[in-house]
Order: structure tokens, then C-alpha cells, then sequence
């Protein structure tokens, strides 16, 4: 029976070629789209599932208020904390604590002087117990040793591929320069070798390096030793995490925590709030950032590609169930005949599924093909990793079966049930009639193609709108022209920016370089709040405002727009302690910006006394996810955050960039050459919206694609169901325009029916994702006539060919067809 099902369908296929091939198409498009989003989705669902027990591992946080009542949540606590939950309570197996290192560091191979700054979030200083508690893909070394030795550092296969050119390396030495670990290049050993961490981990470690070499800093700069820091039950923080063991009670744990806490801190107990949180929670934690070095995600992302997946394959669907049921007059003696010699019903629509079971198997086989062919470009536009190795995992090859098997179920079930029900005897005498139904039931098809059609249109225009908004503020503006090179914590002497500053000059062509803070503020940057005081009108009132520090010229460099007052003169020695304040920091003083030239304001923290002697436009210089904040600028250096700025002509990026790195060596011999663009930064800051617009786009795009081919396999059926109808209208005089008209309008009807559901649906779930942002575009009628302008002009295209030929056809020989 199977065998004579099989003959069947492939003569089907061959007798309707272009049905099959629109059907195949439009089906191995949306699986590969669904396919490609699933392993997304699973990849972003499973962050942190590598460790050895993530459901039994959770970090330790707390929510912190300060003496001025404000409330934040940390993904840190004080480093005793763990020690002491693990002593007091037997659920605790393991704790293990680790410190980021904010400022990059100074890696050299001494063999060669290979020279090298690390990124943010590479380097970690662990305890031992980091191989008990995360995960740790050791490839070289002794696993219970790495950290027993004081100068031992263990790398990513990546980190020792750039300081040595290869893998194996234990033995070797190398030099590392920090500010927290030595004031100059302190010696190394390696002790192990590790595999790269997967994209999908909050932590990417490339440097592990012990926690006691910590120790130099902690006793410079605070006057404890490490043992004391890790003891410590208030001051301190370090990022912990605990391993519990198996039927913990995570509620009596975090019971346990808040009775040591306010046991141990007694009146400073109310101002610390311990939880803990699992750590395959901390990629979606709209509360706490665990991964300050990462950007953190949102769950509502995962939840909309999902549903992208599903209008696509949806879309997918209809444009089988569309030309199937569309095709079935064609079909109907055959179904006649089979009745007559005998075939139940049922016989006929395991004929018809098995028709459906083959298509979606040659469009699945199709899909793989493509996934695998775009599978590196969409890893880069995702922003990760995957390979072919991603494709073939168990799981994705299990779930793109089951996806394969409903999606031939859905698109072939009732084409089958509907084609098995025509009667013999009326098909076979040539009076069967299909009826309104049919019609009806794909024009709903096909208005609910077009309403997803049209929403994903609107959604991607207003995400991308969004996304330009940036481009519009000050910072993002001359981004591309920026660069930014790494100059403080250590990694640069500041008696050097002068000479180098100097030397950059000499070309006419660069006219603008400053040192500032880092820009633009990422949240993991630190607040730079500072409390200032304003003695001629508040007395001693403190303002906590935002300090941004640089040199006379940073506001110049970021054209900076006065609207009273002056800007910082280089020959001005007292300018040094004068500030620059925003038109926000005015607002809150209740004042005009002419009104508070001339004020004196002093910082609280160091105790100087300066004037305001300008004020500038407010510009965003954080995410747009916050307002714009009171701010002060200030000509002196940070002591530690100083990122070096040249602003290069437009024309010539790559000769100048050249001539930049060239006098950076001249000057600054031995140095690492960090840089990067500040659009970059801004794409770091944003990386989760830039993500979702190229994703978005990506698959509306595909979605859009598989409509049109089911569109055109509908052109092309009512163009031919009409031929004797367009012959007569001819006849009769009609134009070609009259019958382009007849043609395209039940479509036309069809996409306002689409419209009146879709952008009201539209418009609803926009405005409550642009809810998000404080600084956000007006949602006007423009964006929504263009989608609608788009989905029309793509249907009348898409239509238009058969639509044509079907018009200029000679009335005779449509009259003949039969």
C-alpha cells in the first residue's frame, strides 16, 4: 500500500511541478527559519547549564541601601558571607569567591615581547575551589594543582594563542602588569591550559590567576590582607557562589543568610538585604546584572523569536493548505475514479497526508542544506558561536523532526480531509461544485499571511527607527570618527599624554585629542556620582551629581554645545578646578543657565573649591535607557579612568589610524596599542537591540519571502480559473486594465482586511516594547502607511506576472481552453 502511496505522489509531483516546487520552497525556507531560531532560543535558554551542578550552584547578592536612602542591587556581597554560611549551615558543600579585574593588564611574553591588554571580563582572580563549583574544561595540567602555586595563571586555548602562538604551553612563563597585583611586571607561570569558553556562559574567562595575589593591592591601598578581605562581613565584596547539595532547601538557605547577616552586622543589618539566585537564572535577571563584563538579556526576546518562528512556519503552512486546496479541482476525478474502484475515504487521505509527509521530508532536507550554507553569517549577526557541531546536536535534530512531523500533520490535514470528501458520482458526472466555502476558507488564510506580514513589517520599523534615534545624540553622532585607545589604570604614565598629545598635533589634519573618562557610560562603568555643594545658595546641601573628568579640551573634542558662560582656557591655571555643568543640573537648582555663572561649588569628597563658569546642552552620555543626569565637568584627570580620544577626518580613517598607532610607539615604547572606534562602544552598550533589529529584519524579511511564493502559486491558479471569463470580458470589450483590476482586487480587499487587524495590533505591542527606553521615538502614522505601502507594492508585484500574461492573452485561445 505504502509503495503505491509513494508512485502516486512522486507522478503528483511530477504532473504539478511548479505547485511542488512553490510548496517545497516556501516549506524548507520556514523550517530553516525556524530552525535557525530554535537553536537561538536553546542556545540562550541554556546559559550556565555547563557547570557540573547548575541547579545546585547559586551566587549570593544583596540589596544595598546607602546613608541618602538609595537602593541598588549588587550581584556581589561581602566576602565573608560565603565562609560563614558554609561553616554554619551543612546544605553549603562548596563556596567559591572571585574578583574581576576592571582595568585591563599589561600580558607579556618575555621570549619574544609579545605585548598584549586584555579585555573587560577576561581576567578573574579565583579561589581553588573554582573546578569544584564552575565549570573548567581543563586540557593541560593537573586540575587539583593550577592554584597551588602563588604565580600561576592558567589560560584559554585563545589567550595562549596570542602570547605564545601555541596550545602547549605549561611550563612557560610570562609577565603581567596590573595596578591591583604590582607596580610592575610581575612573573607568571602557566599551570594549565583550558578550551574557550562557550558564548552562552555569564563568565568567559581567558586569565585565572589565584586570589591571594590580590593580597598586594588590598594591603596597599586599604591597610587588610586577603585573608582578612575574604573574612570580612561588611566592607568588602566579592562575587560568590555557593554549591548546595542535592534537596537543599533554598528558602532555609536564604533564611540562614539573613539570620547571619543581621547576627553579625547587628544596626548596619537593615542596610544589607542577602538573596540568593540560581545561576542559570542570572542571563534573563531583569533585577540584578551578574554579569557586569556582559551583557545582561531579556526574556521577552526569547519569547518573540519564538513567536517569529511560529508565523513563519505558520505562513509556511497556509501556503501549502492555500495551493493544495486551490489545486483540487484538478484532483477531483482522480479522487472519483479511486472512490468508484473501491478506496475508503480513508484509504484517500493517507494517500494525501503521505503526499504531505514527503513534501515537508524533501523541505526538511532542503532546510538543513541551508542552515548549514548560512549558519556562519547568522552566527555573526546573532553575535555567536555556533557551528556545524550546533546543528547536529541530539537535541535540535530531535525537535526539527517533531517540528517537521506537525508541520506535514497541520499543512496536509486538510487538503486531505477536504479533497477525501468530494462523491463519486458528482465528480464523475461533472457537476460537482466546491462552493463558497473553500474560497472562503483561503482568502482567511491568506488575510491572516498578510496580517503577520504587516505586523512584522511594523515591527521592524519602529525597532530600527529606535535604533537611528541614537545616531541623532551628540556622542553617536561623530562615532565612527572617534577612536578611543586605553591610557589609565595603569597601563600608560599620565606625565606622558602631553609629549603624545603633542606628537599627534604635528599632523594638520588631527586637530582634536583629549583624555577623559570612559564614554559613552556603560552601567558597569560605575556611577562617577560625586556630591557637591553649593555654599552661595544651599548652604550645605549636597548634590549627587555625575563628575565627568578629562582634560581642557574634552569638551571640545565632543562639541559640547555652550548656551552660557565658557568653556575651560588651557591658559587659565585655575580652570583646572572651574566647572562646566549640564542644562539638567541647572533645572534642578531651579535657576537660569545666565544665573549660575559665577557660583561656587565645591567637592565634597576632595574638598576643592571651584566656580561654574559654563553651561552645555544636555547630551545623553549613558544608555537611553536612563534619563539624562545632573553632570559636572572638570578639567583634571581621574586618577585611574583615562581613555585617550582622536577625533580622525572622515576620509582618511584607515592612513590616520596608522600615523595613531605609529606615535603611540614612539612615544609610549613597550606599551600595548588598545583601540576602538566609539561606535563600538555604543554597539556594546546596545548590543541586546542591535541583536533584536538584525534579527527581526532578518526574518521578516524570509517571512514576507514565503508569502509572496504562495501568493504567486495563487495568481497563477486564479489567472487560470478565469481564463474563459478574462476571454469573454475581451470580447466584450474589457481593457487590459479593467482585467488587471479583476484580478488583483480580491487581493487588494484582502490586505485591507490585514491591515484593520494588524496595525492596531501593531501599534499596541510597539508601544509597550519602546515602554522600556526613557529617551524614544513618536510612533506616527508614517511608519504604518509604509509597511502598509510595502506589503501592497510586494502583493502587486508578486501577482502582477501572471496577472499580465493572463490579460494580454488572444481572446481566442482562451475561449479554447478547456
Amino acid at each position: 500500500m505504502f509503495k503505491n502511496f509513494f508512485r502516486v505522489a512522486i507522478r503528483g509531483f511530477i504532473r504539478q511541478k511548479g505547485v511542488a516546487v512553490l510548496n517545497i520552497a516556501g516549506l524548507a525556507i520556514g523550517l530553516a527559519s525556524a530552525t535557525l531560531i530554535f537553536i537561538y532560543v536553546q542556545d540562550e535558554l541554556g546559559y550556565d547549564t555547563m557547570h557540573p551542578a547548575p541547579d545546585l550552584t547559586f551566587g549570593i547578592g544583596h540589596d544595598f541601601t546607602n546613608n541618602r536612602g538609595e537602593e541598588s542591587s549588587r550581584p556581589t556581597s561581602p566576602a565573608g558571607w560565603g565562609s560563614l554560611l558554609q561553616d554554619r549551615m551543612p546544605e553549603v558543600v562548596e563556596v567559591f569567591r572571585h574578583m574581576h579585574l576592571g582595568f585591563p593588564c599589561n600580558m607579556r611574553n618575555p621570549d619574544n615581547d609579545n605585548r598584549l591588554l586584555t579585555l573587560e571580563g577576561e581576567v578573574f582572580l579565583v579561589e581553588k575551589t573554582y573546578p569544584k563549583v564552575m565549570y573548567f574544561p581543563l586540557l593541560q595540567g593537573d586540575k587539583d594543582q593550577v592554584f597551588s602555586q602563588l604565580n600561576s595563571i592558567v589560560l584559554s586555548e585563545t589567550a595562549a594563542q596570542r602570547l605564545f602562538g601555541a596550545t602547549d604551553v605549561v611550563g612557560r612563563q610570562l609577565e603581567v602588569k596590573h595596578i591591583a597585583l604590582a607596580d610592575k611586571y610581575m612573573p607568571l607561570t602557566v599551570t594549565g591550559v583550558m578550551k574557550d569558553y562557550p558564548s552562552n556562559s555569564h563568565l568567559q574567562p581567558d586569565y585565572l590567576l589565584p586570589i591571594e595575589l590580590f593580597d598586594y593591592n588590598l594591603r596597599k591601598n586599604v591597610g587588610v590582607t586577603i585573608t582578612e578581605f575574604l573574612s570580612n562581613m561588611d566592607r568588602f565584596n566579592a562575587f560568590t557562589y555557593v554549591r548546595l547539595a542535592e534537596g537543599a532547601d533554598i528558602a532555609n538557605v536564604e533564611a540562614g543568610l539573613h539570620r547571619m547577616v543581621k547576627e553579625h552586622l547587628k544596626d548596619k543589618a537593615s542596610r544589607y538585604r542577602p538573596f540568593v539566585t540560581n545561576i542559570s537564572d542570572f542571563h534573563f535577571d531583569e533585577k540584578t546584572d551578574w554579569t557586569p563584563w556582559n551583557a545582561s538579556a531579556s526574556f521577552d526576546y526569547i519569547i518573540l523569536f519564538s513567536a517569529i518562528g511560529l508565523l513563519i512556519l505558520l505562513i509556511a503552512c497556509i501556503n501549502y493548505m492555500n495551493l493544495a486546496t486551490a489545486k483540487s479541482a484538478k484532483r477531483s476525478k482522480e479522487v472519483g475514479v479511486r472512490k468508484t474502484l473501491g478506496s475508503s475515504r480513508w484509504y484517500l487521505v493517507g494517500q494525501f497526508m503521505l503526499e504531505s509527509v514527503l513534501t515537508t521530508f524533501i523541505a526538511l532536507v532542503l532546510a538543513l542544506v541551508l542552515v548549514a550554507i548560512v549558519l556562519p553569517a547568522f552566527s555573526t549577526l546573532a553575535d555567536k558561536d555556533f557551528t556545524w557541531t550546533s546543528l547536529l546536536n541530539g537535541s535540535i535534530m530531535g525537535n526539527l523532526l517533531l517540528i517537521g512531523s506537525v508541520v506535514a500533520l497541520v499543512s496536509g490535514s486538510y487538503p486531505a480531509l477536504f479533497l477525501s470528501s468530494f462523491k463519486p458520482t458528482k465528480v464523475l458526472k461533472g457537476t460537482l461544485t466546491l462552493g463558497k466555502g473553500p474560497a472562503y476558507f483561503r482568502k482567511t488564510l491568506v488575510i491572516i499571511q498578510f496580517s503577520v506580514s504587516v505586523l512584522l513589517i511594523v515591527s521592524t520599523g519602529v525597532i530600527l527607527q529606535q535604533m537611528d534615534m541614537l545616531q541623532s545624540s551628540k556622542l553617536y553622532g561623530q562615532a565612527d570618527q572617534i577612536v578611543s585607545v586605553r591610557f589609565g589604570g595603569g597601563i600608560a604614565p599620565l606625565e606622558s599624554y602631553p609629549a603624545l598629545r603633542n606628537e599627534l598635533l604635528l599632523d594638520s589634519q588631527i586637530n582634536e585629542v583629549t583624555l577623559g573618562v570612559h564614554l559613552p557610560r556603560r552601567e558597569n562603568f560605575g556611577l562617577l556620582l560625586t556630591s557637591f555643594v553649593l555654599p552661595d545658595i544651599s548652604g550645605d546641601q549636597e548634590y549627587n551629581w555625575k563628575h565627568l573628568q578629562g582634560d581642557y579640551h574634552f569638551p571640545d573634542v565632543f562639541d559640547m554645545e555652550l548656551v552660557a558662560g565658557r568653556s575651560f582656557n588651557v591658559g587659565n591655571v585655575n580652570d583646572s578646578t572651574n566647572y562646566v555643568i549640564n542644562e539638567t543640573a541647572v533645572r534642578t537648582l531651579n535657576m537660569r543657565p545666565e544665573e549660575v555663572i559665577g557660583l561656587n561649588l565645591r567637592n565634597s569628597r576632595s574638598g576643592e573649591n571651584g566656580q561654574v563658569i559654563g553651561v552645555v546642552k544636555d547630551f545623553p552620555f549613558e544608555s537611553i535607557y536612563s534619563s539624562i543626569k545632573p553632570m559636572v565637568i572638570q578639567a583634571k584627570q581621574h586618577i585611574r579612568n583615562q581613555i585617550l580620544y582622536v577625533k580622525l577626518p572622515s576620509n582618511q580613517l584607515s592612513e590616520k589610524l596608522a600615523y595613531l598607532k605609529k606615535t603611540w610607539k614612539k612615544v609610549l615604547p613597550g606599551i600595548p596599542f588598545d583601540y576602538w572606534f566609539l561606535s563600538e562602544e555604543f554597539g556594546r552598550m546596545y548590543s541586546a537591540e542591535l541583536k533584536l533589529s538584525n534579527l527581526v529584519r532578518l526574518f521578516s524579511i524570509l517571512a514576507v519571502l514565503i508569502a509572496c511564493l504562495g501568493l504567486y502559486g495563487l495568481a497563477s491558479f486564479t489567472a487560470e480559473q478565469k481564463t474563459k471569463e478574462i476571454g469573454i470580458r475581451k470580447v466584450l470589450g474589457a481593457a487590459v486594465p479593467q482585467i488587471l483590476w479583476m484580478l488583483v482586487a480580491d487581493f487588494l480587499r484582502m490586505i485591507l482586511i490585514a491591515c484593520i487587524i494588524a496595525l492596531p495590533l501593531g501599534y499596541f505591542l510597539m508601544r509597550g516594547w519602546l515602554q522600556n527606553f526613557v529617551y524614544r521615538i513618536d510612533m506616527g502614522w508614517m511608519v504604518f502607511a509604509i509597511s502598509v505601502a510595502i506589503i501592497v507594492g510586494i502583493t502587486l508585484l508578486t501577482v502582477a506576472y501572471e496577472s499580465i500574461k493572463a490579460s494580454i492573452v488572444d481572446p481566442a485561445k482562451s475561449l479554447k481552453y478547456e
